[in-house]
């Protein structure tokens, strides 16, 4: 059985739902939720005012879940990882434009069922980190959720955040947060949800279940991240689908990106991996998926992001050395970075 945790907001509710194996297999549908009247105004209220109140949040917000979390699906491009979600049944995913950083690149997204499909990364806006996807040969049965179509969001409004951070992790539910809107910009949008390293890409809900922005980055607090607003994404549609590039910094020294090949997370202050890709650096060093990376080049470490920083430094060629527990054992190896392509 999988278990739906929320993280608690300042009223201190706590929502864990468990779910099924089943629900993995159902299809989002692309007609929006609809609410009753009196719960459209307890969402509308500047807090709930009683039980009643919270359990018609609940139930509003679970149903909003069990739309949401087939279609958010994790994606890698060039050997790095990200989040997404699939948006009509032609197989289009939106996610952030540094996960897709280059119109044209092999990917793979996979859904939370466990499939696997190949896909070619489409446009990318680097000036408000919006990008697109495209599955190549979408299933019948393809799971996809709706877009937001309405008025931009405005402070105080509740909101989703759902992720894939790591990948598809067996026996894991996508971790899902709940919070509201704090301010939005141009071309950003704040919220007090917590997001974590992997989630770049993935969904941000309204409570009618539409997709209402893509996220970004991780804020200064963790209170603090932020989101790209679908209006962005709807602003330069017809170039992110005709694949084309523009705006930021995805530069021409992308090509010459050094790359080890896993994918990870900070777990219990240790840099747990929690993928790793074939045929890159790791792989050949013998790195495994459920390793721990205790030290790189003597120094010790205890999150993914300490590692990654290490790696970004180094240039095509050099050896890194890691210090690996696996399962009671501590093993040395040395990997000899590659060139991303």
């Amino acid at each position: 059985m999988k278990r739906i945790c929320l993280a608690p907001w300042a009223l201190s509710l706590s929502l864990c739902t468990a779910l099924t194996g089943s629900l993995f297999a159902q299809s989002a549908s692309p007609v929006s939720l609809d609410t009753s009247a009196e719960t459209a105004a307890v969402l509308s209220a500047k807090s709930p005012k009683s039980a009643a109140d919270l359990r018609l949040i609940q139930s509003q917000l679970q149903r909003v879940i069990e739309r949401a979390l087939p279609a958010t699906v994790s994606v890698e491009v060039r050997g790095a990882a990200g989040s997404g979600v699939i948006v009509n049944k032609e197989g289009l995913v939106l996610t952030a434009a540094h996960v897709v950083g280059r119109s044209g690149r092999r990917a793979w997204v996979e859904l939370p069922d466990g499939r696997r499909l190949a896909a070619r990364s489409l446009g990318a806006n680097h000036d408000v980190d919006a990008g697109m996807i495209k599955i190549d040969s979408p299933p019948s049965d393809l799971p996809f959720t709706p877009i937001g179509e309405g008025r931009d969001l405005t402070p105080g409004e509740w909101v989703v955040t759902i992720g894939q951070p790591g990948g598809i992790v067996e026996d894991r539910a996508p971790p899902v947060r709940f919070g509201r809107v704090l301010f939005r910009g141009d071309g950003i949008l704040c919220t007090d949800c917590k997001l974590v390293g992997g989630d770049s890409g993935g969904p941000l809900f309204n409570m009618q279940g539409q997709v209402v922005g893509i996220h970004s980055s991780i804020g200064p607090m963790v209170t603090h991240n932020f989101h790209v607003p679908i209006s962005s994404f709807r602003n330069g549609w017809e170039r992110l689908v005709k694949g084309e590039v523009w705006g930021g910094r995805y530069d021409e020294d992308d090509e010459n990106r050094v790359l080890l090949g896993v994918t990870g997370r900070a777990e219990d202050g240790r840099c747990l991996i929690s993928q790793v890709f074939p045929g890159l650096p790791a792989d050949k060093a013998g790195v495994k998926a459920g390793d721990i990376i205790v030290s790189v080049d003597n120094r010790e470490i205890g999150t993914f992001d300490e590692l990654a920083k290490t790696v970004f430094f180094k240039q095509p060629g050099d050896m890194i050395r890691l210090k690996i527990e696996r399962d009671g054992e501590t093993i040395n190896v040395t990997a000899k970075l590659t060139v991303g392509k």
